[in-house]
């Protein structure tokens, strides 16, 4: 892969794009755009705007400008250490209107209002254009990520992946929630995460963090114990757990995937799109497709400390055995392979609006192709074993239920 290249040609994809067709795929991925009639019927008055500067799926520089409306204005540079929170979050929003459209590089300009906390306003996608010191920094972006992709191509070292998929404690037949808190502290191989409503800070899904490996027999060895684990601090045995997008009405459950040994970028994220979360939301009960797009974006990702990322897009796989294993086998084969998978389904207005959607229909015929992509690749016979019952099961065009208790399918035994 040549970055700059490839960076050159999705600009060209961009601008082909019509005017609707970029404010339809931002409007589905949950991002407010200000439409400029908007603009003109503002009553002048204290304007907040950021103009970040993206490379790599990095923020390279954000400036803030503060403005009366009435020729006034202050601008001055975020630190992003000292700045932390309001940092990544520029950041973040930033690089997913980027992503979103197609790019990974790119300046957006966004501007402190709205629902979501910041509007894009503009969208620049070659702001390293006649301007010498963004010039640079852009080309040091791209020459240091071309040497790690270079690297990792030379010596195909094998990914690391680890887990924290989410669960809920459901008491029936009311379908009452009942917070994960009281059985499992915050930290350890088993916990309880945290959501806020209306203001306020509550610990209601239960998370399961085994530990990671490079080999998905070891993994899901761990992910046993972690279940052992829970099943034992649970003493509850009356209540049911709960897996999969949404199997309780506002409460959004994810499947997160951790990655290390290899680098971020934009190619692998769009793989993990296209060839996992698309066929899993295939898979999916089309319940809990509401979990989107809060919940579940698109190359929806996170840094780690420990050198790593977060892949944030799919709902929990606990579901079953079957879709557990999948997903770790096809998450490793792709980490390891997504430079041979060259299918962009999702770039596709008609795909990409099934995807946030939930429309099984629309998204059924692109399936068999990306799973003959997946089958044909050199590691695949490292993988099958997990990967091949998964892969069986989106060809016979099957879905998940998620209303059982998973306990049954894991044969997890009360207090065991």
């Amino acid at each position: 892969m040549n970055v700059m290249e490839e960076a050159e040609q999705a600009v060209r994809r961009y601008e082909r794009m019509s005017a609707g067709e970029r404010a339809g795929r931002l409007e589905r991925a949950g991002i407010e755009v200000l439409a400029s009639r908007d603009r003109q019927k503002r009553e002048p008055g204290l304007r907040v705007r950021y103009d970040v500067e993206i490379c790599c799926l990095y923020a390279l520089r954000i400036k803030r400008r503060d403005t009366s409306g009435m020729g006034g204005a202050q601008d001055s540079v975020l630190d992003r250490e000292a700045a932390s929170t309001l940092f990544k979050r520029i950041e973040r929003l930033a690089v997913k209107t980027l992503y979103t459209l197609g790019l990974d590089h790119g300046a957006v300009r966004l501007e402190a209002s709205g629902k979501n906390g910041c509007t894009v306003v503009s969208i620049d996608p070659r702001p390293w254009k006649g301007m010498t010191d963004l010039s640079v920094m852009y080309r040091e972006g791209w020459k240091q990520l071309q040497s790690q992709l270079d690297e990792e191509s030379q010596n195909k070292v094998t990914p690391v992946l680890g887990m924290d998929p989410e669960f809920l404690l459901v008491q029936m037949p009311e379908s009452k929630i009942i917070p994960a808190s009281r059985f499992l502290g915050r930290t350890g191989m088993v916990g309880c995460d945290s959501v806020t409503i209306g203001g306020r800070r509550i610990y209601p899904v239960a998370e399961l963090r085994p530990a990671p490996s490079s080999e998905p027999r070891e993994l899901l060895t761990h992910l046993l114990r972690a279940f052992d684990l829970a099943s034992r601090s649970i003493t509850d045995h009356s209540l049911i757990w709960q897996a999969g997008g949404m199997p309780q009405r506002g409460l959004p459950l994810g499947g997160h995937v951790h990655f290390s040994g290899v680098t971020l970028n934009g190619d692998l994220l769009r793989v993990l799109d296209n060839y996992l979360a698309l066929p899993l939301a295939f898979l999916q009960d089309p319940r809990g497709s509401g979990r989107r797009p809060r919940y579940g974006a698109l190359g929806d990702f996170r840094l780690k400390h420990y050198g790593g990322f977060e892949y944030r897009t799919l709902p929990s796989f606990l579901i079953s055995p079957l879709v557990a294993k999948g997903v770790v086998a096809l998450a490793g084969l792709i980490a390891a392979s997504y430079t041979s998978l060259p299918l962009r389904p999702l770039m596709n207005t008609t795909v990409h609006a099934a995807f946030y959607e939930g429309d099984r229909e629309r998204m059924k015929e692109y399936i068999p192709a990306l799973l003959d992509d997946l089958v044909g690749l050199e590691d695949y016979a490292r993988y099958e074993k997990y990967a091949a019952p998964l892969i069986r099961h989106l060809r016979e065009g099957k879905t998940w239920d998620e209303s059982r208790d998973i306990r049954k399918v894991w044969n997890i035994r009360a207090g065991s």
